[in-house]
């Protein structure tokens, strides 16, 4: 009796690093994310802050005196404090954030188990605090540089964002 030949194609996957636009994508989605649950609750404590008739020099001054500038502080510790805890728990927990979800891009570690430390080494930029400001333009920026699209924190880290590719190839049955 003869052989059926369904000639069906073979599906082929293999994990790489993370296409950059798919990344970018990701973060902002996330920053929108964060912006309507984290930021948009402190916003009331913001519009009051400072008197509407005020121009910009005078607001200034005014947030510049001892009194705001360490209640600024504080609350931008805070904020930042539930950024990296959002980023933390989800890649922690399922090892993505809604963003990257949504973009199918997943982190990853060289030894395939996600620690805490290296999540939260992940995420120092998000603290507002010298030296962590300085991550704003170098972590992001090494990503053009290396061929995996790492960020610096992520080389430290020991961690990468990574997507699942397929193609497909024709079967041949004999």
């Amino acid at each position: 009796m003869g052989r059926l030949n369904l000639n069906l194609p073979k599906e082929k996957i293999f994990v790489g690093p993370a296409m950059l636009w798919k990344r970018i994508a990701a973060f902002l989605m996330d920053m929108l994310i964060i912006n309507l649950i984290v930021l948009f609750p402190f916003r009331i404590l913001f519009e009051d802050l400072v008197p509407k008739n005020y121009s910009f020099s005078e607001a200034y001054k005014f947030l510049s005196s001892v009194n705001y500038t360490s209640y600024l502080s504080l609350l931008s510790l805070v904020v930042s404090i539930l950024i990296v805890l959002y980023f933390v728990m989800m890649e922690k927990k399922m090892g993505q954030t809604i963003g990257k979800m949504v973009f199918r891009i997943y982190v990853v570690s060289d030894n395939n188990n996600l620690k805490t430390w290296q999540l939260l080494v992940r995420n120092l930029a998000f603290i507002p605090i010298f030296p962590f400001v300085l991550l704003w333009i170098l972590d992001p920026s090494f990503m053009f540089f290396t061929k995996t699209n790492q960020r610096l924190t992520e080389i430290l880290s020991k961690t990468k964002v990574m997507e699942k590719y397929s193609f497909e190839q024709e079967s041949s049955i004999i």
